[in-house]
């Protein structure tokens, strides 16, 4: 690997649209930026810390971007997002035992070890709640179970295909009634930028990915407020934060946390240029790197 000075060390999988427009606006703006792909070698032996400003991590595999992270972290060069903010969110069990601790709202869950554990969830959440692998995006893995029937034919499934229960513990959540849409809110350093609503009309999931229209959101107060206790916990960083309205209780829960939020798709729509703030914040803390290297 050629040593040279590195504004912005960006890891990546492949160079999406979101990755290309970030790269191209660093570069008009005159940095220098690196791409470095999951099949590459990082740059971690003595000395090359100094010459990396920060690394952007927009891998999409939720292990390799834990993994790069480590060890890049490890080395000397802060990442984006940190090792323990990548560490929280790639983990939905860690994510609802750290937001019960510092009282972020969400819905009611528990832990199962086993699938006689899943068994006792009727009891606590009624006759329908859902179970989550600990990792997985775009919905995947992610069952709405409703009634004891439903709860057999998943725990039949997951015997066949796991009959040693290796990927045990799983999250059981209580469902919450969140009518056809949830809210996805983009966090940029510590600033909500963007919110707005993915809707589903015909798939209680409402990931983008999986065919939800996005409709423009206003943030509120009360979002304002969760995304501030939100990175009080995590540290800054670049989220996505998804949120359902709990009609019942009139107020909103976190479902989950996404470390490396896409967003080519929905910009286009609610008009907000993800990728440029995110190369704000990213020259920001540049600048304030270069500011604690002349003051040292």
């Amino acid at each position: 690997m050629k040593q040279t000075n590195t504004d912005i060390l960006l890891c990546v999988t492949k160079l999406r649209e979101e990755e290309k427009r970030i790269y191209e606006l660093l570069q008009q703006a005159g940095h220098h930026v690196q791409v470095n792909l999951d099949s590459m070698e990082l740059p971690l032996e003595q000395g090359w810390a100094d010459q990396y400003g920060v690394a952007l991590i927009r891998c999409l595999s939720q292990k390799k971007a834990l993994s790069r992270s480590t060890m890049l972290e490890l080395s000397g060069i802060e990442t984006i997002n940190s090792v323990k903010a990548i560490n929280i969110c790639t983990n939905k069990i860690h994510q609802a035992i750290v937001f019960q601790k510092h009282n972020i709202p969400q819905p009611r869950f528990k832990v199962a070890f086993t699938a006689d554990k899943i068994l006792e969830s009727f009891e606590d959440f009624g006759n329908i709640f859902v179970i989550k692998p600990p990792s997985s995006s775009w919905g995947r893995g992610i069952a709405r179970i409703v009634g004891k029937e439903c709860l057999d034919g998943w725990i039949a499934a997951r015997e066949s295909l796991d009959p040693t229960q290796q990927s045990f513990p799983v999250l059981i959540q209580e469902y919450v009634d969140k009518g056809d849409y949830d809210i996805r809110v983009v966090i940029v350093g510590r600033k909500p930028i963007v919110a707005f609503r993915r809707v589903s009309v015909d798939n209680w999931k409402t990931n983008t990915h999986l065919g939800a229209e996005v409709e423009p959101f206003a943030i509120n107060q009360e979002i304002e407020w969760i995304c501030s206790k939100l990175t009080e916990v995590l540290g800054e960083g670049i989220y996505g934060l998804d949120l359902f309205y709990d009609y019942q209780n009139k107020r909103y829960l976190v479902c989950e946390v996404n470390q490396n939020p896409e967003f080519s798709k929905s910009w286009k729509i609610h008009g907000v240029d993800v990728a440029a703030h995110i190369a704000l914040y990213l020259q920001g803390k540049l600048a304030s790197r270069t500011r604690q290297e002349v003051n040292a």
